[in-house]
């Protein structure tokens, strides 16, 4: 794997391995408006800013400044309420305060056009379809978000059966009537390697998430 794979973190937790690249969770605005930083900073790891609470209005520059010079490798917003005023302007002050990258959700790229958009990896029957999708929208400027797929579904089938399933790059387990669909650390590889093929320039993962996949 070439492109870079980063995993969201708390401050607190600890990755499996020490080579790991780590983008760090709680950043973002308190819900009185002012600025929400970690107490403690995981080294060289972009921010992950959220919605969770924004301010009632554009932030002022003076906080912008101050959240873009946190962002010095770049950040990912993580965005999932409907963009508003407020939002918008705080992903265009940072686009314009920042050398590095910025990633956006895809409801941002017409105003961040230079930023690179995060392409969520739902459950879908052709995986490369899929990334060559995202290519067709955003050129070489996406980022794959990672959510492992674990999802079952009753089917009229006898027996047990397990596999895996090459064009959705998932396995799958069958028993009891139910088929389960779900990835592990060998799939999300490969998922990530078809991506890059077709122009994904990074991945990110919860990391509490991705600890669930297990060959």
């Amino acid at each position: 794997m070439s492109i870079p794979f980063y995993f969201a973190a708390e401050e607190n937790e600890t990755a499996p391995t020490s080579d790991m690249l780590y983008a760090q969770l709680g950043y973002g605005f308190n819900a009185d408006g002012t600025l929400r930083l970690p107490t403690r900073l995981i080294p060289d790891a972009p921010p992950v800013i959220d919605d969770l609470h924004l301010p009632a209005a554009a932030p002022p520059p003076a906080v912008l400044d101050r959240l873009a010079e946190a962002c010095g490798n770049g950040c990912f917003l993580d965005f999932e309420q409907p963009i508003n005023e407020v939002s918008a302007a705080i992903a265009i002050g940072l686009q314009q305060r920042m050398r590095a990258k910025i990633t956006v959700p895809p409801a941002l790229h017409r105003l961040c056009p230079d930023a690179d958009v995060q392409v969520s990896g739902l459950l879908c029957n052709c995986w490369e379809s899929f990334t060559r999708k995202a290519q067709a929208l955003y050129g070489n400027q996406w980022v794959l978000e990672i959510i492992p797929w674990n999802v079952s579904t009753q089917i009229n089938r006898n027996g047990t059966a397990k596999g895996y399933l090459k064009t959705a790059q998932c396995s799958y387990r069958s028993e009891n009537g139910a088929t389960k669909y779900y990835d592990t650390e060998a799939s999300v590889k490969r998922k990530i390697a078809v991506a890059e093929k077709y122009g994904c320039r990074a991945a990110i993962a919860l990391l509490r998430e991705y600890k669930q996949c297990a060959d």
